[in-house]
């Protein structure tokens, strides 16, 4: 096995295609493809289904995919950190989080203040838990994360399992997205009820379509409709929500902008839900806080001021 094999590997599982995999890495088809296949013979095991379709993981390859992305990223963090102490004077910062938006406005923040001295930030976007496991397994200095108040137990064990912090900001109201294209874009006010969402789709992360944390929608008592996305990134939701009329279940982050950030898209509390989320950042119970990280938590602190 080989570090270039890994990257192989993770490149076609996120495009599910060997064609697109290869001309993201600038390398030829049968190359990456060759790669791969020796890989498989090496562990006797296959990771990739293919098909006229694309390429899909197998059961072995979601195992043997979840194993090597920890390595792979400690290996590209330890790259970054020689040739920092060997070529370069700079200040180094990671982060990860659910997607806020807010977070990318703190680090063009911190790279403002910091820019004169030099400062290379790694920014994140952890999908599900992968903001915890990113910050026990040391990939990220600090992570910003949000818990559905009903799981609240399950996490704060979580946390202590893994040897990890919790540092509540904010309890928030549980809210959807919609954008123009949805009827509700238009409601004189931002407060509505969970029936008026029976006649639209809703968009949902993958890891929430299925898994522990699943139920959370008829937790919330949102109503069923035949028609639902089904993504794996941000940009994803963003588009559907501008081109269709679905709406998007979130949590009420407006108290983290000084400006009116809309995208076009509204924000709408739902009245009759008794669920809360809160939001918090994360790190290990060992890790010093550097300087620049200090300057994260002010300013995230600030954000939620009451």
């Amino acid at each position: 096995m080989t570090f270039e094999q890994f990257k192989y590997v993770l490149e076609v599982a996120k495009t599910k295609s060997i064609n697109q995999a290869a001309k993201n890495l600038y390398v030829s088809q049968s190359a990456l493809s060759n790669s791969i296949i020796k890989l498989e013979s090496e562990l006797n095991k296959q990771i990739f289904i293919r098909n006229n379709q694309g390429v899909s993981l197998t059961s072995f390859g979601n195992d043997f995919v979840s194993y090597i992305i920890p390595i792979y990223d400690q290996i590209m963090q330890l790259n970054h950190l020689l040739i920092k102490n060997t070529t370069s004077n700079y200040s180094d910062f990671s982060v990860s989080s659910n997607g806020f938006r807010f977070v990318s406005n703190i680090c063009s923040d911190m790279y403002k203040l910091n820019r004169l001295s030099g400062i290379h930030i790694h920014q994140f976007d952890g999908l599900g838990d992968e903001t915890i496991d990113y910050v026990a397994n040391g990939q990220v200095d600090l992570g910003v994360f949000r818990i559905w108040d009903c799981y609240k137990k399950f996490y704060m064990q979580q946390f202590k399992t893994k040897k990890i912090q919790f540092f509540p900001l904010s309890e928030l109201n549980i809210c959807v997205l919609v954008g123009e294209g949805n009827p509700l874009f238009n409601l004189d006010n931002d407060n509505i009820n969970v029936n008026y969402l029976s006649n639209f789709p809703m968009i949902v992360h993958s890891h929430l379509n299925i898994g522990p944390y699943s139920d959370i929608f008829s937790r919330l008592k949102i109503p069923v409709n035949n028609n639902k996305f089904i993504v794996n990134s941000r940009s994803a939701i963003y588009e559907l929500l501008k081109h269709t009329d679905a709406y998007y279940i979130s949590s009420d982050t407006r108290c983290a902008y000084n400006s009116n950030i809309t995208d076009n898209l509204r924000t709408l509390v739902l009245n009759d839900v008794n669920i809360k989320s809160i939001i918090g950042w994360i790190k290990r119970e060992d890790y010093y806080l550097s300087e620049i990280a200090k300057d994260f938590i002010n300013e995230i602190n600030n954000l939620f001021k009451v």
